[in-house]
């Protein structure tokens, strides 16, 4: 299950959300239960970000709690449902360097730099602390590109089975959901850019997409 996020930059800044049913790449499950095994977000998925002032495009401008993840994880049978749940970043392909945003409009004839997806900066967190940075601000590395998706795990714990009601920082990854644990299997997510001088003004997009998927 995907939750996938366009995040629109105009210099003027916008983020837009939309969901997307499957993960790509990612087998289905097995050991959970395919009915009960999804996530959902609260809030609205869309963001948007306007810089519309010097001091915003060089101090940034934060969101805090924009997005909150929901997992539900139920097993199919007696063996446990162990699940990995990530987020990576995407600017739709196409012509697009894979670095860079997707532009969809750009103003004048101003020069500059087209902004790239190391802008945006994301900080997971939950009352239990189980994502793998809790409370950190994290970006996308690019450096693989375009062999590789830019991701950064949030539960991907592939040695061990958490358990759920302990609310002990572990990385909790097994059945359960979020109207017994809260504390475990929500997420709340904040973003931020900073995207300093030097960028082409114009309307940009790129998205984030958040998966779900049996380890």
């Amino acid at each position: 299950m995907r939750h996938l996020y366009s995040f629109f930059f105009w210099l003027a800044v916008l983020f837009f959300a939309e969901l997307s049913a499957q993960c790509p790449g990612a087998a289905g499950p097995s050991n959970c239960d395919p009915a009960q095994f999804q996530i959902t977000i609260s809030n609205s998925p869309n963001v948007e970000f306007v810089f519309d002032s010097f001091s915003k495009i060089n101090s940034g401008i934060e969101y805090n709690g924009s997005s909150i993840i929901k997992v539900n994880a139920a097993k199919s049978g007696i063996a446990s449902c162990k699940w990995n749940l990530k987020m990576y970043i995407s600017n739709g392909g196409g012509t697009t360097p894979p670095a860079e945003w997707e532009a969809l409009t750009n103003y004048g004839t101003s020069s500059g730099n087209a902004p790239t997806l190391d802008l945006i900066e994301v900080r997971v967190s939950n009352y239990c602390a189980t994502p793998q940075n809790n409370a950190i601000w994290q970006t996308f590395t690019l450096t693989a590109l375009p062999s590789t998706v830019p991701s950064i795990d949030i539960i991907n714990d592939v040695l061990n089975f958490n358990s759920a009601g302990t609310c002990s920082g572990q990385q909790t990854n097994t059945e359960g959901n979020y109207l017994t644990n809260y504390g475990e299997y929500s997420f709340t997510v904040d973003y931020r850019i900073r995207p300093g001088q030097g960028k082409t003004p114009g309307r940009y997009v790129c998205r984030i997409i958040y998966c779900l998927s049996e380890s």
